[in-house]
């Protein structure tokens, strides 16, 4: 069996493995389908903060379990069914309290362990999840993405009627506009492209704004009753996170979503004066993976809207570079297995 390495910034190889024979409470799954993430992309330019070298990426992935081992309801053979990529120890506190995703000792799949750029993939069975009637492998594994706007929503507090700010309308913050408006809110989204703004207003934002012309809060076209009670940064970049505490509407709350692979100065002063709430989001829980799901399962994230490419697991590079030329319109790119051929879609 054929898995993809990354051995260290800009250098990807294949390598041979054999046969995974999975243990007690572990399942093994032929992949059919694994997402290229931002946050892969940002490992394979040495930019991502967290990843441990080598490592076969891949954490968006859905595919067939074809073994279980010890504990394990043997029911589950042919089951179709995605992945939730956390690796959480059960024993610290934060674990204790439910909270896994930010387990003390925490390892992701495909940034500290192995992923699922691969042929199989053993997995703990208390981290898949079935896929519903009607959802495909290319929509499981985008439960993933889906799962971590979800849980930005819930972390952020907003309700129906809520207005929120979405800055970077990538793939996370596109789940984000989705599912928000799902939720009855009102969306608008701040982006540096015209084409991305279109793209933005096609995928249900209700306004989008155009970062570089003329910098909202600047030159006044913000409106200060603009109603945001929420502020969502998804780039990660240091620009980025200081427009957002500078939009963010006394009050309100700014959720951290970007990766940041350095350290970013703030104007700590827009904090305290306006008595903003700042918090972060790590990844998603159970429910909300559920509630990817549903939303995947209703229409509401429709799979072709998003994956815009495909290719093979031979041309897993030629993926990463599509998604790192600015010249390539792209929004998901998606490896699936015994097929893909560098279409678009």
């Amino acid at each position: 069996m054929k898995r993809v390495v990354l051995e260290k910034p800009h250098r990807l190889s294949y390598e041979n493995y054999g046969e995974q024979v999975p243990g007690p409470g572990d399942v093994l799954i032929e992949v059919r389908a694994c997402g290229i993430c931002g946050s892969d992309v940002h490992a394979y330019l040495g930019k991502h903060p967290f990843v441990k070298y080598p490592v076969t990426p891949g954490h968006e992935f859905s595919g067939e379990v074809v073994a279980a081992g010890d504990d394990v309801e043997p029911g589950l053979l042919g089951s179709r069914v995605c992945v939730e990529p956390s690796l959480a120890c059960g024993d610290c506190p934060q674990c204790r309290s439910g909270r896994y995703n930010i387990c003390e000792n925490l390892r992701v799949l495909g940034f500290q362990a192995d992923g699922a750029m691969c042929e199989r993939i053993t997995v703990p069975r208390n981290r898949i999840h079935l896929l519903p009637q009607g959802v495909d492998f290319p929509g499981g594994a985008l439960a993933e993405p889906a799962a971590v706007g979800i849980h930005a929503l819930a972390r952020s507090g907003v309700r129906s009627g809520s207005g929120i700010l979405v800055i970077g309308g990538g793939v996370v913050g596109l789940m984000i506009t989705r599912a928000a408006k799902a939720l009855g809110c009102r969306v608008t989204v701040v982006e540096n492209t015209r084409e991305r703004v279109g793209r933005a207003l096609g995928f249900g934002a209700d306004d989008v704004i155009l970062f570089g012309e003329e910098p909202p809060g600047k030159t006044g076209e913000m409106p200060a009753d603009a109603g945001f009670q929420a502020v969502f940064e998804c780039v990660g970049k240091p620009e980025t996170m200081e427009l957002a505490l500078r939009l963010a509407p006394r009050g309100s709350t700014v959720v951290v979503l970007g990766v940041f692979s350095q350290a970013v100065p703030v104007q700590i002063s827009l904090v305290q004066d306006g008595e903003l709430n700042v918090c972060g989001t790590l990844m998603y829980t159970g429910e909300d993976f559920k509630r990817a799901l549903d939303l995947i399962a209703g229409g509401v994230i429709e799979p072709d809207d998003f994956i815009t490419q495909t290719v093979g697991l031979d041309d897993v590079e030629y993926g990463y570079n599509m998604l790192i030329d600015p010249e390539t319109p792209t929004v998901k790119v998606l490896v699936e297995f015994g097929g893909g051929n560098k279409s678009d879609r």
